[in-house]
């Protein structure tokens, strides 16, 4: 009888560890889950973020000068106006 204990006995460290290692596993992919929504990607990739502002910033900036009479455009000057110079409307 104490043959049959023994053979249960060597199962219950290697069943425990299996578990533990699930446990863990799963734990460390919910830890890596909840860090990525409460960090923003911005954050994580700080070049990215820059290279983003930058295209964003390109894009509202107003043109220094007409690209159809080649004059100097005044700072206040934004896209879809007239150029004082030459009367066409500039768009992006």
């Amino acid at each position: 009888m104490k043959e049959n204990d023994n053979q249960k006995n060597t199962w219950i460290p290697i069943v425990g560890g299996i578990v533990l290692i699930i446990v863990l596993f799963i734990a460390v992919k919910l830890i890596f889950a909840w860090l990525g929504a409460a960090v923003p990607p911005e954050r994580l990739n700080p070049d990215l973020a820059q290279s983003q502002g930058v295209t964003e910033q390109m894009e509202t900036d107003a043109p220094a000068f007409c690209p159809f009479c080649g004059e100097t455009l005044h700072d206040s000057f934004r896209w879809g106006q007239f150029c004082p110079w030459c009367g066409e409307k500039i768009e992006r």
